[in-house]
């Protein structure tokens, strides 16, 4: 058999390869990275590591010359027959394509390799440090360019990593890693089932969240904000005299927010009481998990302009609210709520008893979680109870509301989740419990059913933000605790004192003290 025969004969076998082939392909690749690779380690905060990966460039090489290897045999150049051009000058035509190519397997593939090689396990996707070029402007108002170093996913990261032309491709990635710990005892765990009925409060918090669905938030002519009130404003954000962001026309809401990655405790008392025109001054620190490393632990300075006042208003129940829900009066309405809240009364007392059941897990499991909890894992904690609220039917505007409350002051209640997190991630792989596609979807319908929305528009609305994955877990731990309530000890007790209705809550009277951080001044 001659040269050219035996090529044809391997290029007829790489074209038939299987996919069973074409994973050994990729997992020879792994191997080959894990025994070329140099990895550095540097403990930079409890479960939190850095690695710095450097990748020899005899490797580098290598994976770039079986690329321009198979793209020579598919690539279609004038003048030449398919498979025939010359190396060099498929090198010279798509070494940029390539090598950014090449630069994304390196890095994800690199990255993987070191997590072996380290035999480490990672919570979610690492961060990958880069440095880029900012537009800073000082006090002089004069703009000028400044190098930082970020923090950013690797699909933002790979744009601002080069690739190099000679010696090894290195790059630097924080992650964190799973705690090691013991579970507890697990059968016969004392639980409490609270004997819990529906009351005319309960029919009222329904009816409230039903028509905040509805609500719309309208401009305020004359007045003051009020707390949860909708702004318009002008923001300028600058750090150590740096102007670094500005925006004029920046929604925030009147309570504590994240703005710019940055908690602002305390910014809703603040902003009580202005009014259109308007300059409220407030300063914060800016966490240690901020994406610039530059800003983390520094003092963070935002100058708001009040624009504009929106507020919710909620639809009166009239004749014409009455006829869009297709019943006829107030009081048919109310029952209507009663029966629905009386046909899931079984689930509000089983998430009493997962919190029984979850505190228990808690007090009894030894596992040390970070103080210094990323802001990552932070929002996991919120989509969490985000979606627990949405599975109750809690209208979108009270979501945003207690979704920017958890942002901004989340981190003890962040804490509790993750830990609450590591144990039934634990359990359910212990017992293998899973969730499949006609559970997850039985779920989507339930929530859309509250929502009044269809359930693909629902499901495209999770899919676009991870909610999917959120729901997942979700009913994953849902379906642990249900085993462990199973095998537990349950006993009566009294339910629960009932809690104020939020058309009952009444707004504060008193004029809140004035802080030291904020300012107000009257735009003439």
């Amino acid at each position: 058999m001659s040269d050219e025969e035996v090529a044809l004969e391997q290029e007829e076998q790489e074209a038939s390869a299987t996919p069973d082939e074409e994973l050994s392909e990729q997992q020879k690749l792994m191997a080959e990275l894990k025994e070329a690779i140099t990895v550095q380690r540097e403990q930079v905060g409890a479960l939190r590591l850095k690695l710095t990966v450097n990748v020899p460039r005899d490797t580098v090489e290598k994976q770039l010359g079986k690329q321009f290897s198979e793209l020579k045999r598919d690539a279609a150049i004038p003048g030449f027959r398919k498979g025939h051009a010359p190396l060099r000058l498929v090198e010279k035509r798509f070494g940029s394509d390539v090598g950014e190519q090449l630069k994304g397997q390196l890095i994800g593939s690199g990255y993987l390799a070191a997590v072996e090689k380290e035999e480490l396990k990672p919570l979610g996707d690492p961060l990958i440090w880069v440095k880029l070029k900012e537009q800073r402007f000082g006090e002089d108002q004069k703009p000028r360019s400044v190098e930082v170093e970020k923090l950013l996913p690797l699909d933002q990261a790979i744009d601002h990593l080069p690739m190099p032309k000679e010696g090894p491709f290195s790059f630097s990635c924080e992650l964190e890693i799973k705690p090691a710990f013991e579970l507890p005892k697990l059968d016969k765990i004392p639980i409490e089932r609270p004997a819990i009925t529906i009351d005319d409060d309960d029919v009222q918090v329904e009816l409230d969240r039903m028509r905040m669905r509805r609500g719309t938030f309208q401009p305020v002519e004359e007045g003051a904000v009020e707390r949860d009130d909708l702004l318009y404003v002008a923001m300028k954000l600058s750090v150590d005299g740096e102007l670094l962001d500005t925006e004029d026309n920046f929604d925030i809401a009147a309570r504590d927010i994240r703005v710019k990655g940055i908690p602002l405790i305390g910014l809703g008392d603040a902003l009580e009481g202005h009014e259109v025109g308007d300059d409220v001054t407030f300063e914060a620190t800016v966490p240690n998990d901020h994406d610039n490393l530059g800003l983390r632990a520094k003092t963070a300075k935002f100058e708001f302009t009040i624009r504009e006042i929106k507020r919710l208003e909620l639809p009166p129940i009239d004749d014409e609210f009455l006829s869009s829900m297709g019943i006829e009066s107030e009081k048919d309405l109310r029952n209507t709520l009663r029966s629905l809240l009386e046909s899931e009364l079984e689930r509000t007392v089983k998430r009493k008893m997962y919190d029984h059941v979850g505190q228990y897990l808690l007090d009894h499991t030894t596992l040390e979680i970070p103080e210094g909890l990323s802001q990552r894992q932070t929002e996991r904690s919120v989509a969490r109870r985000m979606m627990e609220l949405l599975q109750s039917g809690v209208p979108a505007t009270e979501i945003e509301r207690v979704r920017d409350e958890m942002r901004a002051k989340a981190h003890d209640q962040a804490i509790r989740d993750l830990k609450l997190f590591f144990i039934l991630e634990k359990i359910a792989e212990e017992r293998e419990i899973d969730v499949n596609e006609e559970q997850l979807n039985a779920a989507i319908s339930q929530i859309a059913r509250r929502s009044g929305k269809r359930f693909d528009r629902v499901r495209d609305e999770l899919s676009k933000r991870d909610g999917l994955t959120t729901l997942y877990l979700q009913l994953r731990d849902e379906k642990v605790l249900d085993t462990l309530v199973a095998d537990g000890e349950v006993t009566e007790v009294e339910g629960p004192k009932k809690k104020s209705t939020p058309a009952a809550k009444k707004k504060k009277t008193t004029t809140p003290v004035a802080k030291k951080k904020t300012t107000k001044t009257k735009k003439s």
